[in-house]
């Protein structure tokens, strides 16, 4: 199982992650990046998995999403669902991130509910 995220990728996911309010970036167990510059800190030193919490429009729930990499793609992780769900997305897409992590969560959610956009 993959249990790190390169440098690379952590930086790519932090740079698409400033363009949102909704969705948080925080290192796994611990409470969301203050600036974008506090999480460039932490990669510099840690290769272990970030997070990304993900509200559910209309209610009080978010969803997390771990975000690991295996070789050039970035892999995103929820495993709160009865059976876990992923997808990959190659580094050189980090355009469709926020499309194709919105699309796992919401094809699992009950009928009616999504997440927020980014």
């Amino acid at each position: 199982m993959v249990s790190e995220i390169t440098e690379h990728h952590a930086k790519t996911l932090i740079a698409l992650m400033e363009q949102t309010s909704n969705w948080k970036l925080h290192p796994e167990k611990q409470p969301a990046f203050r600036s974008s510059d506090d999480a460039q800190k932490y990669v510099e030193t840690h290769n272990e998995p970030l997070c990304i919490e993900i509200p559910v429009v209309g209610a009080d729930k978010t969803l997390s999403v771990k975000v690991t990499s295996s070789g050039e793609d970035m892999v995103f992780t929820h495993i709160s669902f009865e059976e876990p769900v992923e997808t990959r997305v190659h580094s050189s897409h980090f355009k469709l991130i926020s499309s194709s992590v919105a699309d796992m969560l919401n094809a699992k959610l009950p009928d009616g509910q999504k997440v927020s956009s980014f």
